[in-house]
């Protein structure tokens, strides 16, 4: 798979589209022929791969001590080449070896894109019954789908993260119930049965451009999950869900 930068002069109406210095590139070339389209009818919608967290601020420690940075972009890459594979339109959020801002991750948003936020999980202290440094855990295992009902496309938001947890339960994948627990730190509103939650605290999806959705692949800190999700055709099952739903609604507007 072959990226390539892009870099566009003037004022672009395709909000977030960005030119990379260095290392990993922009976008695919799907997303390069859909953009003078896109500016023209404002319905053509395109995919952006945002990498949770940064590698010197990398969220989570897994059980074994990984990073969930580098959880969060080999899964982003893989997602990538299966968007290159269905010439889905496309662009990196997240991709800065120091620190990946809120706000300038948000900015790569907009009502044209699709925002997908990849993470991995962990769950709170109290849970941390195996060992506490690093956390180690068999409390909760399985993945999770956010959405913030303060962004301005909340419905549309919604109905994206049932479609892909629709999917994943299709495809036999479970997700956990531990972020609708009534403790600290938790506490989340179930919106979906199949593992979606509201939450309103997470800025990158409150602060979006467009239609939001924040992916927990999988909890980190479970060594019996975490082994599950470090395996790259489990890996193809969250990404084949995920780009069916990306793919329905790209298409539906591509064949406008």
């Amino acid at each position: 798979m072959k990226f390539r930068k892009l870099a566009f002069a003037g004022a672009l109406c395709l909000a977030g589209m960005m030119y990379f210095a260095g290392g990993i590139a922009g976008g695919n070339q799907a997303l390069a022929a859909e953009r003078d389209r896109s500016c023209r009818d404002h319905r053509i919608y395109y995919a952006v791969i945002d990498v949770g967290h940064a590698a010197r601020e990398y969220g989570t420690t897994a059980w074994n001590g990984g990073h969930e940075y580098d959880y969060n972009l080999r899964f982003a890459k893989e997602l990538a080449a299966r968007l290159e594979e269905e010439q889905i339109p496309y662009i990196f959020s997240g991709f800065h070896a120091g620190k990946n801002t809120l706000d300038d991750r948000i900015t790569r948003t907009g009502p044209q894109a699709i925002f997908i936020s990849i993470h991995h999980d962990a769950v709170q202290p109290r849970y941390c019954t195996l060992n506490d440094n690093p956390c180690e855990s068999d409390y909760a295992a399985g993945y999770s789908l956010f959405v913030s009902s303060e962004n301005p496309y909340y419905q549309e938001s919604l109905g994206l993260a049932r479609e892909i947890a629709a999917g994943l339960r299709d495809a036999g994948l479970k997700n956990s119930a531990h972020h609708a627990e009534n403790i600290p730190g938790e506490g989340r509103e179930w919106l979906d049965k199949n593992g979606v939650f509201r939450y309103d605290g997470l800025r990158v999806l409150r602060k979006a451009h467009g239609p939001a959705v924040l992916m927990e692949v999988g909890v980190i800190v479970n060594p019996r999950d975490e082994a599950f999700v470090s395996v790259k055709k489990n890996r193809r099952r969250y990404i084949d869900a995920v780009v069916a739903a990306l793919k329905r609604h790209i298409r539906l507007e591509r064949r406008n």
